[in-house]
């Protein structure tokens, strides 16, 4: 059987490279945190923007298609360097906002007339927390 020594030095300047390493890793991902709240921040203020200022679908729709639009190709320009599994949990999160606030919330609310700004506030809150809950590196294992 062979023995391994490594010297002091050697052993300590590995464990530097690893730290470097991990460090320059977080870096590089650091982004994605970005992405995922700008991606939200577009989600509510599409979802406020109908039904709280009353601006039309389409209208409100084009320019958050077009920010989505630019995010993803960003974000797909950066592939390498998303964590493991972000893009496709955030690809199933807008889905599952989408639906839940375009099938569920809408037009719940509606059904109970329910006008107040503060129950759409609600429920475009509540409609972004799949995307919020990216956020978090317990989502990507």
């Amino acid at each position: 059987m062979a023995q391994n020594s490594f010297a002091y030095d050697d052993a300590a300047r590995m464990v530097a490279v690893g730290a470097k390493a991990e460090r320059d890793a977080r870096r590089a991902t650091r982004w994605f945190r970005i992405f995922v709240v700008a991606q939200a921040a577009y989600a509510l203020a599409f979802t406020l923007s109908i039904d709280v200022a009353g601006v039309g679908y389409w209208k409100a729709f084009a320019p958050f298609l077009l920010a989505t639009l630019c995010m993803w190709t960003i974000a797909f320009r950066y592939q390498r360097s998303v964590p493991r599994n972000g893009l496709r949990n955030m690809g199933i999160a807008v889905a599952t906002w989408f639906a839940l606030y375009t099938l569920m919330l809408d037009p719940a609310l509606q059904l109970l007339q329910l006008s107040s700004p503060w129950w759409w506030v609600f429920a475009g809150l509540v409609s972004i927390s799949p995307i919020l809950a990216c956020l978090f590196p317990s989502s990507r294992r």
